[in-house]
């Protein structure tokens, strides 16, 4: 696979030439036994188009070759799998950059005067065309009433941020959302932390209940909210893994932490949205990991979280299902 193709166009054309390769067939007919249909997988290959992360990976995995043993397919699908989403991410990382190329940031302080940018990080976000701002707690305390559980909801009020249009969120794919709930900022406070792990931590004993506690774990994505899911796993008893769904420094391998084979890992975030769970799953399944449910305070339903957990047998046991009307 060529290392220098930096654009859409090339990948895609690469990525074809490769389905048929490995298989003998377009990429139309092996993304059916993916449950893709020919004409989106054509047209999310299609000339300068990015094909989508997601798309472009499932497909990798429906090209293993049937001839292979297990251990075999595995080992193709793991080696197949991190070649193409390296290109993909450097592909779709320069695509960003020319497109909303970095501009400089001039950081105001509480005073309201300019701050020295040559001392400050060039990476603080430009909300001053689309201010961003936390909801009151009376108002949030209000809204927030389908949440029954109190010190939940007494949290969360305090952490509700709201934009007067969405905008995109996400790690993978990204969502427009316009209410954010950041339970990692309410993470950091000891006392919050301890609580809302305490909160998981009952309904991830109530999971465990039919699996073997000498051979489970929890998994958090890097992305996702590591000072709860360590907390759940040191409560619970069980070892605790790191799940980078992007770069990882350890000689490209995703999974920190120690498993040996056997192991069933469950999920553990503050909130699920988008594909990024599923890709945690995916990629412990890769390692050999046994991965089949997950468990999370908030669920986005306004997203597709479900629906990709569903499609790869991953159980999601969410406490409250939230978006945007809700507040």
């Amino acid at each position: 696979m060529a290392k220098n193709a930096d654009t859409p166009a090339m990948l895609n054309q690469d990525f074809r030439k490769w389905v048929k390769h490995w298989t003998g067939k377009g990429i139309g007919q092996v993304a059916l036994s993916a449950n893709i249909s020919h004409s989106r997988a054509y047209a999310a290959t299609a000339e300068s188009n990015l094909v989508p992360r997601d798309l472009l990976l499932q497909i990798v995995r429906a090209a293993v070759p049937k001839s292979k043993s297990a251990d075999d397919q595995d080992a193709w699908v793991r080696h197949w799998t991190k070649e193409w989403e390296q290109r993909w991410e450097r592909i779709e990382a320069s695509s960003r950059n020319e497109k909303h190329p970095l501009e400089p940031v001039e950081p105001v302080d509480t005073a309201g005067e300019l701050v020295d940018t040559a001392t400050e990080s060039p990476l603080l976000p430009d909300t001053r065309h689309r201010p961003v701002a936390r909801l009151p707690r009376a108002v949030a305390i209000t809204a927030l009433g389908p949440i029954t559980d109190p010190i939940v909801r007494e949290i969360t009020a305090e952490h509700v941020y709201v934009a007067p249009e969405p905008i995109p969120v996400g790690y993978h794919n990204r969502s427009p959302i316009s209410v954010y709930i950041d339970l990692h900022s309410a993470s950091c406070l000891p006392e919050h932390r301890e609580a809302l792990s305490q909160f998981l931590a009952v309904r991830v004993r109530r999971t465990l209940a039919d699996s073997n506690p000498d051979r489970a774990a929890i998994a958090t994505p890097r992305e996702g909210n590591l000072l709860i899911g360590s907390r759940v796993a040191e409560i619970c008893g069980l070892p605790f893994l790191i799940v980078r769904t992007k770069r990882a420094p350890r000689f490209g391998f995703p999974v920190e932490g120690t498993f040996t084979e056997g192991t069933e890992a469950i999920i553990v975030d503050d909130l699920v949205m988008g594909t990024l769970t599923r890709y945690v799953a995916e990629i412990l399944r890769h390692v050999g990991v046994t991965t089949r449910r997950c468990v999370s305070i908030f669920e986005r339903t306004d997203s597709v979280a479900r629906e990709q957990l569903d499609s790869i047998g991953v159980t999601l046991d969410s406490a409250y299902r939230i978006d945007d009307d809700l507040l």
